[in-house]
Parts: C-alpha cells; sequence; structure tokens
C-alpha cells in the first residue's frame, strides 16, 4: 500500500515531467518551425530575399547572373546554417531542465517558476553567438564564392560592384533583419512557456491541496 508521502512524491514528478513536455514541445516548435521558417527556402523565388536582391541589382547593371549557381550558393548556406540553429533548441532545454531537476518545494504553494531574467541571459547570448554563425556561414558559402554566379562576359566594373553591393546587404541588412525576426518568433514562444508553466503549476497546487490521496486533512 502506497502511503500519502509516496502519492506526494509520484505528484510533484508528474509535475516536473509535465513541465519538461511542455518545454520540450515549445523548444520544438520555436526552433524547428518558427526559426527555420526564416531559413528555409520560400515557396515562390519571389519570396526569397537572398535571391531577389542578387537579381535586382544585376539589373540595375543590366547582367545576367546564373540562376542555378546562385541557387547553389543560396542552398548550401541554408544547409550549413540549420546545423547551428538547430542546437539552440537543446541548448534551450538542458537549460530550463536544470530549473525543473533543481525544484524541490519548501512551502506548500511553491511551484516551478522561469524568469525572465533567465530568458534574456540565454536570448542574449543565443542572438551574439547566432549573428557570429550567420556571417560565418554567408562569407563561407556566398560571400567568398560570390564570382562564380557571373557569366564570362561580365564587365569586371559592374561584377565588382554588385559584388560589393550584395556583400555590404547580407552582412549588414539581411543578418539585422533575419535576427529581429528570430526575436520576435523567440518573445512569443518565451511568453506562450511562461505562461503554460504557470498553468501547470496551478493545476499542481490545486491537485496537490484538494485530492485526497495528497493530503493528509482530508484524511481526517
Amino acid at each position: 500500500m502506497q502511503d500519502i508521502k509516496d502519492f506526494q512524491i509520484q505528484h510533484q514528478n508528474n509535475y516536473k515531467n509535465a513541465i519538461r513536455e511542455i518545454l520540450k514541445n515549445n523548444s520544438k516548435i520555436l526552433v524547428e518551425e518558427d526559426i527555420m521558417s526564416l531559413i528555409n527556402k520560400p515557396p515562390l523565388d519571389s519570396m526569397d530575399i537572398i535571391k531577389c536582391k542578387f537579381l535586382d541589382l544585376a539589373k540595375k547593371q543590366k547582367v545576367v547572373l546564373d540562376t542555378k549557381k546562385l541557387d547553389k550558393l543560396i542552398d548550401n548556406y541554408r544547409k550549413d546554417i540549420k546545423k547551428d540553429i538547430l542546437i539552440i533548441k537543446d541548448e534551450r532545454i538542458k537549460l530550463f531542465d536544470k530549473i525543473i531537476e533543481s525544484f524541490n518545494p519548501v512551502k506548500d504553494n511553491d511551484v516551478i517558476k522561469f524568469n525572465k531574467k533567465d530568458f534574456n541571459d540565454f536570448n542574449k547570448k543565443v542572438k551574439k553567438e547566432l549573428k557570429d554563425k550567420i556571417i560565418l556561414k554567408i562569407n563561407n558559402n556566398i560571400v567568398n564564392n560570390v564570382n562564380t554566379v557571373f557569366t564570362k562576359d561580365t564587365d569586371d566594373k559592374k561584377q565588382e560592384k554588385i559584388s560589393s553591393d550584395i556583400i555590404k546587404f547580407l552582412t549588414k541588412t539581411y543578418v539585422k533583419q533575419l535576427l529581429e525576426s528570430v526575436d520576435f518568433k523567440v518573445l512569443v514562444k518565451d511568453t506562450t512557456l511562461i505562461n503554460g508553466v504557470k498553468e501547470q503549476g496551478e493545476r499542481y497546487i490545486f491537485t496537490k491541496m484538494n485530492s485526497y490521496l495528497l493530503n493528509e486533512d482530508k484524511m481526517k
């Protein structure tokens, strides 16, 4: 026969596991769907801001680009940066799982809390690392190979002008816009996670205070 203490421990473990599940699902959607949607090849070429910028600059200079090679450069960049983005999910889960695991209630109304400071510190670190990695992957996959998208008969000055402008766009405007979009996705999911954990805590306390199996006073 299980006594009240056993049921209380089981209830607490179930609570921790429920929070873990919320954390995992939230982090998975954030990284694999929300952030990755900003990197994945869009369904229409007109939605591909990198390719459109290349073509727009070439059009202004009346230059025809090798679109197959251009597509390859952009695809290589996407594949490369995706590996780094996926790591964010595991790091986020690992950080907040430590908070879950360390939960050891002293008062009856103690619950697991994810503080905004924890998110702010983590997000600041991730943003800095992500910015550096995006710039590195852009340089490795696109900037260093930008000359391959021009045909042999392209005027050197026009080629140099397009290359200079696209590099400036990618390393400044594109990175800034991408990180701003990531910030928004993160803010939404952080808020959702905080609220989900709060709701789970309310259920935990309600059951703890009202269940006959968990409360000695209810047994009397």
